[in-house]
């Protein structure tokens, strides 16, 4: 006969009992929900990290590095940018470009309340107005720390002058190069400061770089506002002193190597992860296989990913470079044929990758974008109906704990009960006990 000792916890036992399937479909579900949502999110992190290193690989707009070297370090410095084209360039700098500088002795004891104003004028056609009026220190004269205060303090002045005080005289400096930033003054003849700016002294003279492009005797001279010179495609040369230097560049192999190589393994990372993830298991053993096993879109991206491998772009394939494809649809560099390529004709290795947007680094971007696109990409689709699996899932959980406290109420009430009437039972028949005992006696 059951016995009941402990209402609730007979209860539990019984709720439980009774609540299992519902609790099992439910684990099941959010076993499978999480499965989903952790599988989307690794294939979100290792879609974007394949799409990176893609990018890295033609980052500079072409995929060929090159190396640039000069015949003198010191005689500038050179960034490369997208488009850079091998060669050799050969500058002589007559003239650096230069800011305007000048000085200005400040006059003592001039009343601040009559200096007046003036404005500093730019040969670009840039001036703004200085009241000099509230140039006045403690004792309401003019100085020239004051001054400098004021002219840095004016609308207009950032960007086009600095000024400073050095060994107690004011000093004016242009904040840019070139023959465009010397400086002039327009001031009132009757200010007591006239004087002092139509004295200014120079010690730095606006001017613009001289360079020769070619042969020093017969090369083609330009000048510039700065020291910086930008019209060759690819090239940002910094000019850091007067002379004659030659700048080559070059494509290098070896680096070149090197980023072909990471995207080889960067790629068979990708395609080893995404079979892992489609993975077909194995229900006999209990294996459920790769969380995407069955699903059609991932697969369908696995295709597209190597066809576009296998495609050619303006005439030229992978394998022509030295770039294979195995059996299990990983790349392989065979780096003799990749060499020989190279020496033969660079030009294609950019013609094939492209750049983001175009050649095989394009179009394996657009195939990504299917799936990484923020907007309307799969990934965005998928992991939205995660949420909204799981906010049902919270529903359902929610509905499965108000089931469940119902039941056990219920089974609490009923063994309560039963407990109540079995103590009632032992109690009488305790009575009946005592009253046959009381009999013999």
């Amino acid at each position: 006969m059951l016995r009941v000792t402990d209402p609730q916890a007979m209860a539990k036992t019984f709720a439980e009992a009774y609540m299992e399937s519902a609790r099992w479909q439910l684990e099941r579900q959010a076993n499978d929900v999480k499965r989903n949502k952790d599988a989307l999110s690794g294939l979100g992190s290792l879609l974007t990290t394949f799409r990176d290193k893609q990018r890295e690989l033609v980052a500079g707009g072409s995929m060929i590095q090159n190396t640039v070297t000069q015949s003198n370090d010191a005689f500038a410095s050179v960034a490369t940018t997208s488009g850079a084209k091998p060669g050799s360039y050969q500058f002589h700098v007559e003239q650096l470009a230069t800011a305007h500088q000048l000085t200005i002795d400040v006059p003592s004891g001039i009343p601040a309340a009559d200096a007046g104003s003036v404005k500093i004028k730019l040969a670009d056609g840039s001036e703004f107005t200085v009241d000099l009026t509230a140039a006045k220190g403690e004792d309401g004269n003019v100085s020239a720390e004051e001054l400098a205060r004021v002219i840095n303090s004016s609308s207009g002045a950032s960007g086009n002058v600095h000024a400073a005080v050095i060994g107690g005289q004011l000093m004016l400096t242009s904040a840019n190069t070139g023959a465009d930033s010397k400086i002039s003054f327009e001031i009132d003849s009757t200010s007591p400061l006239a004087g002092a700016f139509d004295g200014a002294v120079t010690i730095s003279e606006a001017q613009n770089a001289k360079v020769k492009i070619g042969d020093p005797t017969n090369g083609k001279t330009i000048e510039l506002q700065g020291n910086t010179l930008d019209s060759i495609e690819g090239l940002s040369i910094t000019f850091r002193q007067v002379g004659s230097g030659t700048i080559t560049v070059a494509s290098d192999k070896e680096k070149t190597t090197e980023s072909v190589k990471a995207f080889i393994d960067a790629y068979n990372e990708l395609i080893d992860k995404l079979a892992e993830l489609t993975r077909v298991g194995d229900a006999a053993k209990g294996d459920p296989g790769g969380p995407f096993s069955s699903d059609a879109g991932v697969r369908a991206l696995v295709s597209q990913l190597r066809s576009e491998l296998n495609k050619s772009v303006d005439g030229v394939k992978l394998y022509e470079l030295g770039i294979d494809t195995d059996k299990k649809g990983k790349l392989v560099l065979d780096e003799k044929r990749f060499e020989q390529a190279f020496k033969a004709s660079p030009d294609r290795f950019d013609k094939l990758f492209g750049d983001a947007q175009t050649g095989l680094v394009g179009n394996l971007g657009k195939a990504l974008d299917g799936w990484l696109n923020e907007k309307n990409g799969q990934l965005k689709t998928r992991n939205e109906s995660v949420a909204q699996a799981e906010k049902q899932l919270l529903a359902k959980q929610q509905e499965y704990d108000r089931r469940y406290q119902d039941v056990f109420e219920r089974y609490t009430q009923e063994f309560t009960r039963l407990q109540v009437l079995q103590l009632q039972m032992d109690n009488t028949l305790d009575q009946i006990k005592n009253l046959f005992s009381t009999s013999k006696d």
